[in-house]
């Protein structure tokens, strides 16, 4: 059996600058994967946000006309009732928080 011949210097320099190159490849991917998916969560957030708006003028449609800081005085006041905390508390001891 003859023994495998070994890989010259100029070899074993261009077989590490191919890997070098492959890395560089590899984490530009990564940085676009990446902000692919915080753009998705950026969009998922938006209509989230978009949606529970909505939901919230349907309910209390004198809110169209309320500033943002009368809406927050408004959100707060009926998510600090009683009932309000109740259903809340409830939500999380039966584990749907989250």
């Amino acid at each position: 059996m003859t023994k495998p011949r070994e890989k010259t210097r100029e070899e074993l320099t261009a077989e590490i600058e191919d890997g070098k190159k492959k890395i560089q490849q590899y984490e530009n991917r990564e940085k676009v994967l990446r902000q692919k998916l915080s753009q998705e969560e950026r969009r998922t957030r938006s209509h989230r946000l978009i949606v529970r708006g909505a939901v919230f003028e349907s309910i209390v449609p004198e809110t169209k006309t309320m500033t943002d800081e009368e809406t927050a005085v408004l959100l707060r006041l009926a998510l600090t009732s009683e009932p309000a905390r109740e259903y809340l508390k409830k939500r999380t001891e039966d584990g749907n928080a989250g």
